[in-house]
């Protein structure tokens, strides 16, 4: 890891600024968008930042009761989100969904859009992540990983997009890697499988952008490491923790993405801190350790 940390060191003269950003909208009232993976980390944050927009917002998780590691259920992160709205006619719902499960998958669309009444855009954060070099990696996670992070997406963007393709501001988001690290050999050899997995996402995204045209397609990473369960977990604990960003940078970084013109703003492959540096927005706040340099940030590969 240290390895890693040294090669990709941080470095914020190199974020490119990308003026396809521009909003066009700044109002989403109205509008529904679904999170998969909502409960906690960067799906809640999402949801909140589009909430306080006016959005309805439908969270997909399958934390009902309290969990000694995990912070939150999604009844929880629905009270949280429905106190960032900005008027009182959005709404938020938290729902049950196995995305390893098609009826899962399909139950929770067809509440949202009895409800809501249409689907503007979904964001596919749900993922699992089983670091292990290709003899240690089990059956086990093979399956998991298959089904949360290639089958379950697929499944939940494609049950989303038969109301999303209607909408004349239709967006899809997937929290996954850059294609151009593809090419990194440093973010394959050591857990094979988990990144074969998350750049399946990557392929759902710039494959959509070329099969529904009125769609805006888009896939976001963040350059760092982003203090969520998994980080603190299984990556690196406390320690971890303190050299990352919060959620919020996600959180803010989709909202624009989100509010950008799906006919400009899509097939893109984008960063977090360049969306935000991009509309001048500072980037210090989001550190977890406001003291730290950027240099000493972590780099990310595994949200």
């Amino acid at each position: 890891m240290n390895a890693i940390k040294s090669k990709y060191t941080y470095v914020l003269k190199s974020i490119k600024k990308q003026k396809f950003l521009k909003p066009k909208l700044t109002d989403l009232t109205g509008k529904t968008y679904v999170i998969s993976g909502g409960t906690r980390g960067i799906g809640l944050s999402i949801g909140k930042h589009l909430s306080a927009l006016g959005a309805n917002i439908a969270l997909l998780g399958k934390t009902t009761n309290p969990h000694p590691k995990l912070e939150g259920t999604i009844h929880t992160a629905c009270q949280e989100v429905m106190m960032c709205r900005n008027n009182t006619d959005s709404k938020a719902l938290g729902l049950l969904c196995d995305i390893r499960k098609p009826d899962s998958i399909d139950n929770a669309i067809d509440i949202t859009v009895r409800e809501f009444g249409s689907i503007d855009g979904v964001v596919l954060n749900a993922s699992a992540l089983c670091l292990n070099p290709t003899l240690k990696q089990t059956d086990k996670e093979i399956d998991l990983m298959s089904g949360v992070n290639i089958n379950g997406t697929f499944r939940v963007g494609q049950k989303c997009l038969e109301h999303i393709k209607n909408s004349e501001h239709g967006s899809i988001l997937l929290i996954s890697p850059p294609i151009s690290m593809l090419y990194e050999d440093d973010w394959w050899t050591n857990h094979l499988y988990y990144s074969m997995s998350k750049f399946n996402m990557s392929l759902m995204g710039k494959f959509w952008d070329k099969e529904f045209k009125n769609v805006g397609v888009n896939t976001l990473w963040p350059r760092t490491t982003i203090n969520t369960a998994p980080v603190r977990n299984i990556l690196g604990g406390d320690e971890m923790a303190m050299i990352s960003r919060t959620p919020d940078i996600m959180g803010e970084a989709a909202k624009h993405i989100i509010c950008a013109d799906p006919t400009i703003c899509t097939g893109k492959n984008l960063i977090d801190d360049e969306v935000l540096s991009s509309l001048d927005i500072p980037l210090d706040q989001y550190k977890v350790n406001k003291q730290l340099s950027d240099k000493d940030l972590m780099p990310d590969f595994f949200c």
